[in-house]
């Protein structure tokens, strides 16, 4: 009887030591950051309804700038004041920022700010110009929140759309 006892915690001991190695290996891999979960994930961006992105942000490290492209599901046209603030990377009043938009006739515009009417279901790009990031290069991880103001056409009601952006300086 004692002789099943000991067969059986030293199962018990061999399966305990092989857990804390591989425990140990897994924490050794991501302090060294071959986990990272930066360097796992794919670039996001993020823009819900009324004013959707359609595709992830280009962030630029030449020129300080994240252009994102929208498009209009607010059911109603909208106009852009041209102002902006971000959090992160792209931190502080972001003023001004350029933007274009497609036309009925499929032709790129320049968004004149609270005069151009972008129409329901129409696409725009909004190009933010942020500070220059210390230590930034190509490649490295790029985060920030973006918050900027629309006007509806018809009630002249100013309101905001908010998202952010998760990706990698080009």
């Amino acid at each position: 009887m004692n002789k099943r006892g000991q067969a059986a915690m030293e199962f018990l001991m061999t399966y305990g030591w092989a857990i804390v190695v591989v425990l140990a290996a897994i924490g050794a891999l991501a302090y060294f950051g071959v986990l990272s979960p930066s360097k796992l994930l794919p670039d996001r961006t993020t823009f819900t309804a009324p004013l959707p992105n359609v595709d992830n942000a280009v962030v630029t490290l030449a020129t300080h700038t994240v252009q994102i492209a929208f498009k209009n599901d607010k059911g109603v046209d909208i106009t852009l004041p041209m102002s902006a603030t971000g959090t992160g990377n792209c931190n502080g009043d972001l003023t001004p920022i350029a933007g274009t938009y497609t036309d009925a006739a499929g032709a790129q515009q320049t968004i004149v700010p609270n005069v151009t009417q972008i129409q329901n279901g129409g696409g725009f790009l909004l190009t933010f110009t942020c500070p220059a990031t210390p230590g930034a290069q190509v490649g490295s991880k790029f985060k920030a929140d973006f918050s900027f103001p629309y006007m509806n056409f018809e009630t002249k009601q100013t309101l905001t759309q908010t998202g952010s952006v998760e990706g990698k300086f080009s």
